[in-house]
Formats: structure tokens, sequence, C-alpha cells
């Protein structure tokens, strides 16, 4: 698509609605409003952050790459495929959030342990969760899995809707966080088949998938992560803004009504070195980083066997505190 300033200003002022976009899109209002004379130069310049002189040449010619300081590729059809899956997969993940947040609550309320949200570290935890003394007590990270291995049975023994993986780096950090910090780490796993980031990358609008790219395609912005993070934020927060509330609310039925898992970083590291060969096929494939380019080492678990129900953890939690949860976390057994 071809962006106009008036477009673009309207597209960012959709998404940014309690804060300021980052970088050079926070300029494209205050040129905008200058243009249309709503506003002044010097108030336009310090809106910006820039001087009179150079605000007032960029409004000059409303070319929205002179606003951006940088070329504006062109949109192709395969990067809007790969900008939706991406976003798809970010609300699927956020929603996944909000569903697991209400779980906790009904079940544990305001109880002796207080999950904190650790999102905007950015780190490799979602929750970290603490006692009323403020204590941290342990970290956990949500996992959604919406593709199944098609190939399990033959590859690594198990049916593909009993199959879930998890790369084994992921396994190594979380253990090695574990030891380092002294707080058990857990995951926490739900699987909804067909649910996929492409999949839920099609109700968004397409002059979002377009923000997303532009903000990833033009070198001079800065903070392109915050764009689609502000853009998820937004969809699920108000969905009805975007036309697509029947769909999310479809959505978060399906991660409502699917079954909940845990798998501590301990057990997840036993099962790994016990069954390694078994349940790492990457390990019995000759030369398969250079023929599977990208492709993750993952270790294979038995959802039914292997992980426990979320609801029994939250209740033993709930229950027994966590004195009673410590022993198992710690031996691997949960």
């Amino acid at each position: 698509m071809t962006w106009e300033l008036d477009r673009l200003r309207a597209t960012l002022a959709s998404v940014f609605v309690d804060q300021p976009p980052p970088s050079r899109l926070g300029w494209v209002e205050p040129i905008s409003l200058l243009r249309s004379g709503e506003i002044d130069v010097p108030t336009a310049g310090k809106r910006a952050g820039t001087t009179p002189t150079r605000i007032s040449k960029l409004a000059e010619t409303g070319s929205v790459s002179d606003v951006l300081g940088g070329e504006i590729p062109v949109f192709t059809l395969e990067q809007d495929t790969k900008v939706r899956a991406t976003l798809g997969q970010l609300l699927i993940g956020h929603l996944a959030e909000q569903v697991f947040e209400e779980l906790w609550a009904a079940s544990l309320g305001d109880e002796a342990l207080v999950l904190s949200d650790d999102r905007l570290a950015r780190g490799d935890t979602d929750y970290l969760v603490h006692d009323r003394q403020g204590r941290q007590v342990f970290r956990i990270n949500i996992k959604f899995a919406g593709s199944q291995f098609r190939r399990a049975r033959d590859l690594v023994g198990l049916e593909p809707e009993d199959c879930f993986a998890l790369a084994t780096y992921k396994i190594h950090g979380a253990l090695l966080k574990q030891h380092t910090e002294g707080l058990p780490y857990i995951f926490v796993i739900v699987c909804v088949a067909g649910l996929t980031g492409l999949h839920v990358g099609e109700i968004i609008p397409d002059d979002l998938v377009a923000l997303s790219a532009l903000a990833h395609g033009v070198k001079s912005i800065t903070g392109k992560r915050g764009v689609e993070d502000a853009i998820v934020d937004r969809l699920a927060a108000d969905p009805a803004a975007f036309a697509i509330e029947s769909a999310v609310a479809a959505h978060l039925t399906e991660i409502r009504n699917a079954t909940w898992r845990v798998l501590s970083a301990r057990r997840a590291d036993l099962l790994l070195r016990e069954k390694l060969f078994d349940r790492a096929y990457a390990l019995r494939v000759r030369a398969f980083a250079r023929n599977y380019g990208g492709a993750e080492l993952d270790m294979h678990f038995s959802l039914s066997e292997d992980l426990s129900p979320l609801s029994e953890f939250l209740s033993e939690l709930r229950d027994r505190g966590m004195p009673g949860l410590v022993t198992r976390l710690e031996r691997g057994t949960l």
C-alpha cells in the first residue's frame, strides 16, 4: 500500500492511544496538524522535538518518506503473510496470558501468593510470583502451541495431539536461571490445534499489518518491537474498535476450553536426559542444522504423561502453599 500522511496519522492514533509513537513516527501527528493549520510551526517543532525550520520544511513536502527519514520499501504479499503470522502469534500469546491470569485469580484469588507481570523486562519469563512479604518464590513462562508435529509418531514415538515441543536451549536456560536465582522455574503450557499465528493474523486490519511492516522496513525508525506490542495490546484491549470482537472472543473461548498443563524446568531437564535420543530426533539426523536452517533442536514431551494439569498445580498451591510444592519442583516430579 502507499502511505499518505493523514492515513498514517489516523492509523497511529488508533494504536497509540495513551502513549506517543516511538522514534520518527512521533513526528507524523504534529506535521499533519501543521499542514492542516491546526497548530503553528513552533508548536509542531516542540511536539516533534526538533527545530521549527526542519519541521516547516517537512510539512511543505508532506512526504511520508521525508517525515520518517528513510525510503519506504515496497510492501509485498510475502511480507504481508510474514507480518500477519508474527502479529497473530503475539496476539495468541497475549490472549493466553489473559486466560492464565483468569485461571490464577479464580483458583488463588487474594491468597498469600501474588502474580506479577514480568513481560516488560523482555526476558525469558512472563510472570514472577511473590509472597506477601514481596519475596520472589518462582518464575512462570507461558507456552502456547497451535501447530501439531504431524510426524511425531514416526520420529519421536508420540501421537501428534499428545506431543509438545520445547527447544533444548530454553530448558537449559530455565534451569540455569533456577540455579542462579534459587527460584523454581515453571513452564505453563496450553495447546489449541489449528490456532496458529497465520490463522489469527488473518483478522488483523490491513493498516495495522502495514504499520508493523513500515516500522520494520524503515531503518531510521527505532523501537520496532514496541510498535508490534502496541498493535497487539490495542487489538486485545479493544477489539471492537477494529471490528474483530467476535473473532477475538471465539479465540479466547478456545483457549479457555483447552487443557492447561505445567512442566517444571527440573522435570524437563530430567526427561531430556532420560529420553534424549528418543525425543530429540534432530540429534539422529545427519547435518540437521545445515539441512534445516533456522530450525531449533527440540525436545518432545508427552502432554498426557510428562506434564501435570495446571488445575492440580493451582489446587496444591492453594491448599498446601509453596512448602508443599518445593520438594516436588526440586525433585522434578511436577
